[in-house]
Order: C-alpha cells, then structure tokens, then sequence
C-alpha cells in the first residue's frame, strides 16, 4: 500500500499553491486558477491537494507537513532559500535524529525540511 495524496484545507488556497510550486518544487497539476481547489505533484506519485477552509476551522497545535532531503546540506540549503524569501521559520537544528527547521506556509501551516540519519 501506498500514501499517495494529503489533503490540506486552507484560507487562501493559490498563496498556499504558490508557496509549495516555488519553494518546494511541486508542480500545479489541475485548476491553476481556483480559489477554491489546486492539486499539484512531486512528479514521483505523491499529489497535494489544497482546498479551501471553512471559516473557523484550524489545525492541532503539533500539525506539520514533512519533507525529507537526501544530506544536511539539503536542509540547509533549503533552509537559505526560505529565509531568502522572507518565510518564517526556526534555526537549523542538528539532534539526535538528523538536521531540520520548520517553516510556516501560508494559513499557518507548518512545513518541517530534514534529513534523518540513517539506521543500522
């Protein structure tokens, strides 16, 4: 079995669209122009698919959205290019578990970039 799509809701669904199209290089797939609905891809089978919110509604406080990248130079490099675009976002951070930051896209969602060490 495999997780082939997440469905986020969200208050301005082209800001959001745009965020991941530009900085983490979805690819808008159907309805480019929709206020209310945009699908996009990572061209390796995952879809995103972004839809409005209903008033009111929001996330759990610990919600997020991950993406992992190959090394740290990956986070890092993705961590200069949100800063660079004026984004929110945390420190990089090296732990126990690999490097990360997390960032906020539009409606306040929390988007996490990292690289996990591996496991022997």
């Amino acid at each position: 079995m495999k997780l082939n799509h997440l469905d986020l809701q969200v208050p301005d669904v082209p800001a959001t669209a745009a965020f991941f199209e530009r900085l983490y290089g979805l690819e808008i797939v159907s309805n480019r122009n929709s206020s209310a609905i945009i699908i996009l891809s990572d061209r390796e089978g995952f879809v995103l698919v972004l839809q409005r919110l209903a008033e009111g509604e929001s996330y759990p406080k610990d919600f997020h959205v991950g993406f992992l990248v190959g090394n740290p130079d990956e986070v890092r490099a993705q961590h200069a290019k949100i800063s660079a675009a004026g984004v929110e976002s945390t420190d990089v951070e090296v732990n126990n578990r690999g490097v990360m930051f997390y960032c906020k896209a539009p409606g306040n969602i929390t988007v996490e970039t990292s690289w996990r060490k591996p496991h022997h």
